[in-house]
């Protein structure tokens, strides 16, 4: 008479061997989706880079504030929420980090010229005209921290001790460049772009 099932052993080793094969595979699954969700981000900022330099041949001036580009530049409210942001852009927001403050269906990503700190180390111009910005085409207009970020600050105003990441920039003339978290905001220029 044969045998008709596995030992507990052979069943074990099996278990193991599935177990061990899945630790492997998860983070590699786990960075494949966050970089895709980074390359996702990254077009979305381009395609709001395009929205504010057509606004800017319009108007002669960049928008007041991200959002104001929906509707005639921007037709799907989508592409101003980053897919790493779990609060979906639907949070109180200000001047800088719009949240839903002037489009309902909210906004993650924050607008520089709008930042106290870019028009106090002269970035930008005060509003409502911004000007050029300080290095021109390089000169950032907007940025996405929610790769590294864990939760929204309306308060923040510069790195957090002990931040660690990149941060993905949109320049006025449309391009989408990384910078480190952890970099001192005073001390940047675009030379620092990756």
């Amino acid at each position: 008479m044969g045998r008709n099932g596995f030992t507990l052993v052979e069943l074990l080793v099996v278990i193991a061997v599935i177990a061990i094969l899945a630790a492997l595979l998860f983070p590699v699954f786990s960075a494949a989706r966050a970089a895709a969700r980074q390359t996702v981000c990254m077009s979305q900022l381009h395609q709001l880079g395009l929205a504010c330099q057509m606004y800017r041949q319009d108007y002669g001036e960049f928008p007041p504030h991200l959002s104001w580009t929906e509707g005639a530049y921007v037709h799907n409210a989508a592409i101003f929420v980053c897919p790493n942001d779990r609060l979906h852009g639907q949070y109180p927001g200000n001047e800088r980090l719009e949240g839903n403050t002037y489009l309902p269906s909210g906004v993650s990503y924050d607008y520089m010229p709008q930042w106290r700190i870019a028009l106090n180390l002269g970035w930008w111009n005060p509003g409502p005209q911004f000007g050029d910005g300080k290095w021109g085409d390089l000169t950032p207009l907007a940025a996405c921290q929610w790769h590294w970020a864990t939760r929204f600050d309306p308060n923040l105003t510069g790195n957090v001790a002990g931040a660690k990441g990149w941060e993905l920039i949109l320049t006025a003339g449309a391009s989408v460049r990384r910078i480190r978290v952890e970099e001192p905001v005073e001390s940047f220029t675009p030379e620092r772009y990756r």
